[in-house]
């Protein structure tokens, strides 16, 4: 990750389908969305902000996102339906709480 460079928008052919969309502030709350684009050749990225940063596999992300944010903050993410967080990803599933109401 040593040579992690902010892009523009993530076209239909980049292979790079993992991503984060970060603003100037510091850390975690510098985290605008993160996740998975779509598939190859079908989906693409463009949200008018300056700091795209892309990544070829969920496991880069996720160790950039840990980096930042502490350990497990990707997978909480995941798993807890964060709304800073773009699925699918192919490590975690979202936990649906039991709403079994006596």
């Amino acid at each position: 990750m040593s040579n992690l460079k902010s892009v523009q928008h993530i076209t239909k052919d980049n292979p790079n389908r993992w991503f984060i969309v970060t603003d100037s502030d510091p850390g975690e709350e510098g985290f605008v969305v993160f996740g998975n684009v779509g598939p190859i050749n079908e989906t693409e990225l463009n949200t008018g902000q300056p700091n795209i940063y892309t990544f070829l596999t969920e496991n880069e992300l996720e160790a950039y996102v840990d980096n930042i944010a502490g350990t497990r903050y990707y997978q909480t993410s995941v798993e807890d339906s964060s709304p800073k967080f773009q699925l699918p990803s192919e490590k975690y599933e979202p936990i649906i709480p039991d709403l079994d109401v006596d």
